[in-house]
């Protein structure tokens, strides 16, 4: 299985169980971002990860990241030590440069491309 796919698989376990262990659930949001639907997220990233291309794994692993966000299931130093935690799990080594997101100090910019 690929190193992304570990990963992705690996959190999308952790998020489901602290969705699960969670009495957080906001019923103003849009119901995408309920409980339920967030748990039925994680579970298909289980089931689907072999068959989905790695970037739709991405966004669907951080689409449940903000809504446990949304829900104050998860803060910013939540998500980056389940990020770190399961890397370490998988011993799996990650560009920095894909970090960048997810550091409130950094102003990273994207680079579109293209531009004369």
């Amino acid at each position: 299985m690929d190193q992304d796919i570990q990963l992705i698989t690996a959190m999308s376990e952790k998020c489901r169980t602290l969705i699960q262990n969670s009495s957080q659930n906001n019923p103003e949001l849009p119901e995408a971002l309920h409980r339920r639907h967030l748990l039925w997220m994680c579970d298909q990233i289980k089931r689907q990860a072999d068959q989905w291309r790695v970037p739709k794994l991405h966004r669907w692993i951080g689409f449940i990241q903000a809504g446990m966000l949304a829900n104050d299931m998860l803060d910013l130093e939540g998500a980056k030590t389940m990020f770190a935690e399961a890397k370490a799990a998988y011993r799996i080594e990650i560009d920095e440069d894909l970090l960048d997101h997810l550091d409130s100090s950094s102003s990273f910019e994207f680079d579109l491309g293209g531009e004369g």
